[in-house]
């Protein structure tokens, strides 16, 4: 019986919308950052990419010195005699010195770039993570607040209805309060559903499979430190991803050329004739008169042209980024201070004036309604704000290479 008990109790629990205290997972922003960095699936994979690249460099470390070795044996037979003959021969070919050092220094360059893009998914993607947290504080503080302008819609649905059996009102009001009631109460619901689509993107990200509970604060604005814009170039990584590309590109000319030397090659052969021992040595030299590495001279140069144009403009891009999501912040932060001077004040006291005036019959419902939804829409629109300079200051450190 207290099995069954237990079954009801939880059914009901998840069928109300609340989950058991079990199972959540309270979880501040900087913590979500550090799972993100640990955990998140594009980190982790461009993480693991770095290992493949330090697998390339472990082969470029290595010449390429793999001796051929040929064997032949027959049967000799003529003038009535028969024997065996033998023939036998090992080559070594030796690769330029300069061929190794170029794949080593693509190979390197390859680490850079990966090294440089594990830095750029990173910060995309705690970028998203810092997004998806916001949104979902800010979405528990409309929920709190529509919690409590349901309170306010009863209250209001209470007095028509009170002033309805005394005849001071028809029954009209009290059907418009006790919809605009059901309303408050449908948009609960449907900020609950938002919420719960948030969190679980957050979870995906984190790969979290506990429900968690954000908590926290949504940020205050600040100043901006004005160093932020000046080292914002250096400081991104998509920079050094071309940089070490760069080189890559360089690189690979460097090995074509290679391909332009003379390569030489030792070699010593035993052969058995008619009974006879044969011994020689042989020095075999490959000449560059046709195939002189052109393809990947001109890929080379080719690459490393494209990839510094795209460098000129990146670092033209970022300069822009910046600067405009400086300039989005500021507006942003600009748009918070005018509500909390102007429209935040007093909002609380005019909430608690309309309704004793209804009571009283000062003002009728449609007024009292029109005067409520005003300030809720007010409040959400703080809320939103809010956010949306809290977005932007973390898109801007994005932008500036701080969020790392």
């Amino acid at each position: 019986m207290r099995v069954a008990w237990n079954t009801l109790a939880l059914v009901a629990a998840f069928a109300s919308g609340v989950s058991p205290a079990w199972a959540q997972v309270p979880l501040t922003l900087s913590e979500a950052l550090s799972r993100a960095r640990e955990r998140a699936p594009e980190i982790v994979s461009a993480r693991l990419a770095i290992d493949e690249a330090r697998a390339r460099l472990a082969g470029a470390t290595h010449r390429q010195l793999n001796p051929d070795v040929d064997f032949a044996a027959g049967n000799r037979q003529g003038n009535g005699e028969r024997s065996t003959d033998l023939d036998v021969g090992f080559s070594q070919s030796f690769e330029p010195g300069q061929r190794r050092s170029s794949r080593e220094a693509m190979a390197n360059a390859s680490i850079a770039q990966s090294t440089a893009s594990l830095e750029d998914v990173t910060r995309a993607t705690l970028l998203e993570t810092a997004t998806l947290f916001l949104r979902s504080l800010q979405l528990s503080e409309r929920v709190r607040l529509l919690e409590r302008s349901v309170e306010l819609a009863d209250n209001v649905l209470q007095i028509a209805d009170r002033r309805f059996r005394a005849g001071d009102v028809a029954i009209l009001d009290v059907n418009i309060a006790r919809a605009a009631a059901a309303r408050i109460r449908a948009e609960r619901q449907g900020v609950l559903a938002e919420q719960a689509i948030t969190i679980g993107e957050l979870k995906e990200l984190l790969q979290l499979e506990d429900d968690i509970t954000p908590q926290g604060d949504m940020p205050t604005v600040a100043s901006v430190d004005p160093s932020l814009l000046a080292d914002a170039t250096s400081r991104r990584p998509e920079i050094r991803v071309l940089e070490a590309a760069i080189q890559e590109a360089q690189a690979q000319e460097q090995f074509g050329r290679s391909f332009g030397s003379v390569e030489f090659g030792v070699g010593a052969r035993y052969q058995r004739e008619e009974r006879n021992n044969i011994v020689l040595g042989g020095l075999t030299l490959t000449l560059p008169m046709f195939s002189k590495g052109q393809e990947p001279i001109a890929s080379g140069l080719a690459r490393a042209a494209r990839l510094r144009a795209e460098l000129d403009a990146t670092r033209i891009r970022i300069g822009i980024e910046v600067r405009a999501a400086l300039a989005a912040y500021q507006r942003r932060v600009e748009a918070v201070q005018v509500l909390e001077r102007d429209a935040l004040p007093g909002l609380d006291e005019s909430v608690t004036l309309a309704t004793r005036s209804f009571e009283v019959g000062q003002i009728g419902l449609a007024e009292l309604l029109l005067i409520r939804r005003e300030i809720i829409d007010t409040r959400f629109q703080y809320l939103d704000a809010l956010l949306e300079a809290a977005i932007a200051r973390v898109e801007l450190d994005a932008r500036a290479g701080v969020l790392r």
